[in-house]
């Protein structure tokens, strides 16, 4: 396309709108307030309630075991740096860089504790609703942005955005690497300047896909988005040239992202994968449509829709954009597994609600005048549902594991002290972030105390007594996962009595069996028995649901009491 080719109309929205095109006669002041009464005002309603959607969730439960990891391995890099503490190199392995977000993370939660590095979270999903805006203007008008934004801040992955882990950092980095590309196009940018966004554009890419590895699965697809937009103005061939400098770029600066980030040692867990996440084609399709199903519809029928009103540059993009919801659904049919996908989704997402934005915006635009507003109307009040919807879905999500506060106060005050090895169970990452003992990484240990053993069962018992009459051990705490929902009577205090332990040895035992840990109840016995340990604490474990129903827990905290009272 040359310099004299006519712009799509949806690129000259967002140069010149049409409130004041004409208005040589309004002053500099009152252009101003035109813009921001006509896109701004509405944006920054779209980013507050998002927020307040996701804030709303933010103090809603202790930290996840992945958030923890991450703030945990964050305070120790800092560490590193500044005082040249140990490194536990055998803690790299993890699906993103550990000295990107972990550090930032640890930083903000220094200040403002869990809430303040989720609240970042938060800050990182509603400034990719920003960019989503920003990009949307240049490439279908600000009607259409506006839809694109409410549908991307109302969908289930962005309210659940604010976990305070690398995805939404990552995700951010995306939108940047996606907004970029947009303003590398158009026919009034020099050579140079664009080539310096191309650049860009991929350089932010890279660092995504370096801050969490999940992010790779949707470069293809940024890439063919890039070759779409930038063949609207330029000619084929320079378009195919720019996206390979941009894919060259990208595929340069992720390897060099993870050699200055000193990540290059977990860069295998991209390729290492459990096979114990599998789940059933069919479940992992309800999860998709449970999660994205109101954006694939609507963005399919955007893409439909540009297929029969637009040319074919511009049709050829928004139906690609409408397919891309699709990317990330397909990874996951592939690996087979439902694991992480809500977040994953996010990345698809956005590039989604830009042809789902069109679509919305096309469909009014055949309508007469009149019936225009009682359709929007219609339109605002049909989205609550999904809103309310996709909020209890988010909310489910930061309960799917148990309330830890009792347990983090118990275990807080048992390891105050102590000198020995930790074991803490499946919580261990928990009680290192909430703890200071948590900087002492090299006493925290489950190597001697394995509740799966891969051993004979014969040799169970003696393995657990020889562990615990080394006295290496000064605080064990394991878990009880009852899932007796039916009364708080049975919420597991039951199997900690050590006058009926005994008693119940083989509910102890179905406990164990049901958690994934076989080896519980001989740890449990071997525990009752040792003179050297006392149980110093127990509480509830409990994983609460939206309607109030309960799966009931309980942890066990023993310490080392080396003169044998109990």
């Amino acid at each position: 396309m040359t310099a004299t080719t006519p712009v799509p109309a949806g690129l000259l929205d967002h140069a010149a709108p049409a409130d004041f095109t004409a208005g040589s006669r309004a002053s500099p002041a009152r252009r101003s307030e035109v813009i921001f009464t006509r896109a701004w005002r509405p944006l920054a309603a779209i980013c507050a309630l998002q927020a307040g959607l996701s804030l709303s969730l933010v103090w809603s439960n202790t930290a996840f075991g992945d958030e923890a990891w991450y703030l945990w391995l964050g305070r120790l890099a800092i560490g590193h740096w500044l005082h040249g503490a140990p490194w536990p190199t055998q803690e790299e392995h993890i699906s993103g860089s550990a000295f990107i977000y972990p550090p930032l993370g640890a930083a903000v939660s220094y200040l403002g504790g869990l809430a303040a590095a989720r609240i970042l979270s938060l800050a990182f999903m509603v400034a990719a609703t920003v960019l989503l805006y920003l990009a949307a203007s240049r490439l279908i008008g600000r009607s259409g942005a506006l839809c694109a934004a409410v549908i991307w801040a109302l969908s289930e992955p962005v309210m659940r955005g604010a976990f305070a882990t690398f995805d939404p950092m990552s995700v951010f980095l995306t939108t940047l690497s996606g907004y970029l590309v947009v303003q590398a196009g158009g026919v009034r940018l020099d050579r140079p300047k664009r080539l310096l966004l191309v650049l860009a554009a991929g350089l932010a890419l890279a660092i995504a896909n370096a801050t969490a590895y999940s992010g790779l699965v949707i470069d293809p697809a940024v890439i063919a988005f890039a070759f779409l937009v930038w063949q609207l103005d330029a000619s084929p061939l320079r378009a195919a040239r720019d996206a390979a400098l941009f894919g060259g770029v990208l595929a340069a600066g992720f390897p060099l992202a993870l050699i200055v980030a000193h990540s290059t040692a977990g860069v295998s867990s991209i390729f290492r994968r459990s096979h114990s996440d599998h789940q059933s084609l069919l479940l992992v399709a309800g999860d998709v449509w449970k999660f994205s199903g109101l954006v694939i519809v609507l963005a399919i029928i955007g893409g439909g829709v540009a297929l029969l009103n637009e040319d074919r540059r511009r049709a050829m993009l928004l139906a690609f954009l409408g397919c891309s919801i699709l990317v990330v659904p397909a990874a996951q049919f592939y690996f087979q597994t439902g694991w992480a996908l809500d977040k994953h989704l996010a990345y698809g997402i956005w590039f989604a609600a830009i042809a789902a934005g069109y679509g919305c915006t096309a469909l009014l635009g055949w309508l007469p005048g009149a019936g225009k507003r009682l359709v929007v109307a219609c339109g605002v009040l049909a989205l609550t549902f999904p809103a309310v919807s996709n909020w209890q879905l988010a909310w489910g999500q930061f309960h799917t594991w148990a309330d830890g506060s009792s347990f983090i106060a118990a275990f807080r005050q048992a390891a105050a002290g102590t000198n020995g090895l930790i074991f803490a169970s499946g919580q261990q990452h928990a009680a290192e972030y909430y703890t200071p003992q948590g900087d002492r990484w090299h006493v925290w240990s489950a190597a001697g105390l394995s509740l799966h053993p891969t051993f004979p069962r014969a040799s169970w018992p003696r393995y657990y007594a020889t562990a615990l009459n080394s006295g290496t051990y000064s605080v064990i705490a394991v878990f009880y996962h009852t899932t007796f929902s039916a009364t708080p009577s049975l919420s597991g205090n039951l199997l900690l009595k050590s006058h009926v332990a005994r008693r119940y040895q083989k509910l102890v035992a179905l406990v164990g069996s049901n958690s994934g840990q076989p080896g519980l109840p001989v740890l449990t016995l071997a525990l009752e028995k040792n003179k050297q340990y006392e149980l110093v604490g127990v509480g509830p474990f409990n994983i609460t649901n939206l309607s109030g129903s309960r799966d009931y827990g309980v942890y066990a905290i023993w310490k080392l009491n080396p003169a044998g009272k109990k």
